[in-house]
């Protein structure tokens, strides 16, 4: 799936597409974390898994703002 979804990222011509594809790649990355900390127990894994997904939330939201005030 994150092949697949890097071949998207890098094919991809515009902006929206590019954002849902790195967003679509954060979200494999944070699940694995997850799968991770399942297994694993680990605390720190828990605490990078909250902070990635804070700054993957924050970045989507800059994106989305740029592309609206930017326009088609």
């Amino acid at each position: 799936a994150g092949f697949l979804t890097t071949l998207h990222v890098i094919r991809s011509r515009n902006l929206a597409d590019r954002a849902v594809g790195v967003d679509m790649l954060v979200a494999i990355i944070l699940n694995g974390l997850a799968v991770s900390i399942a297994f694993n127990q680990d605390d720190l894994v828990a605490a990078l898994l909250l902070i990635i997904g804070l700054l993957a939330f924050l970045g989507s939201v800059t994106i989305a703002r740029y592309i609206e005030e930017r326009g088609p």
